[in-house]
């Protein structure tokens, strides 16, 4: 069955919190979906070479312009990026530049749904919130109609590298106080975030609900 929703991460960790909780939503949709990890993919940035002016098909040669073909057919989208030096991470920025060949002219992504996830740091380290709007505000440029977004609290690169605890760098400090010890608890799941999770669900069903709606499935 086509997919009625295409699902992309910009996280390149293994079932990460940004996958799992983007999944999360296309289940609760009730609608096919494909879910597409970008780090498994060459999407580099947009070149500005104006080469899909006159058809808005991509010319660069990586693996954009067969994943804008499902994204042509597609209802809708949910895009989860994380957050690293407060913002969206480089494979979503890269994927959301050249969308760009979909909407000069004639606007191929107007009217589709779309649900935003971004997950960072969070605990009061600024970079979530400006994560969730690059990425929500580049959709809407799109035309795109944004029906919400779901911000999930994860974990600093320094839990797992190593030196976390002694590094000068680390981010620790910044999260958890003078308290650098990296301890269970510390860790955190989407799914742990009863909130989080519930109200990525419930945009789950609202697209779902609003494709059944708006596209007569």
């Amino acid at each position: 069955m086509q997919a009625q929703i295409i699902a992309v991460s910009g996280s390149p960790i293994k079932n990460s919190n940004t996958d799992r909780m983007v999944q999360a939503i296309c289940e609760a949709s009730g609608r096919p979906y494909e879910f597409v990890k970008l780090s498994k993919l060459k999407v580099q940035p947009c070149l500005a070479c104006l080469g899909c002016k006159k058809d808005n098909v991509c010319k660069v040669n990586d693996d954009f312009p067969a994943l804008a073909e499902k994204i042509k057919s597609a209802h809708a989208l949910v895009v989860g990026c994380y957050s690293p030096y407060a913002g969206a991470d480089a494979f979503t920025r890269s994927f959301l530049e050249r969308l760009f060949s979909l909407r000069h002219q004639n606007g191929l992504n107007r009217g589709k749904l779309a649900v935003v996830v971004a997950t960072g740091i969070g605990r009061g380290i600024p970079g979530l919130d400006n994560a969730a709007a690059q990425v929500s505000q580049a959709l809407e440029m799109e035309g795109m109609n944004l029906l919400g977004q779901v911000k999930v609290t994860g974990n600093p690169e320094c839990m797992v590298c190593g030196y976390g605890e002694t590094c000068p760098m680390s981010a620790l400090p910044w999260v958890f106080g003078q308290d650098s010890k990296i301890t269970p608890e510390k860790f955190s799941r989407a799914e742990d975030q009863a909130e989080v999770w519930q109200q990525g669900l419930d945009l789950g069903r609202e697209l779902g609900q609003a494709m059944r709606k708006q596209f007569a499935m």
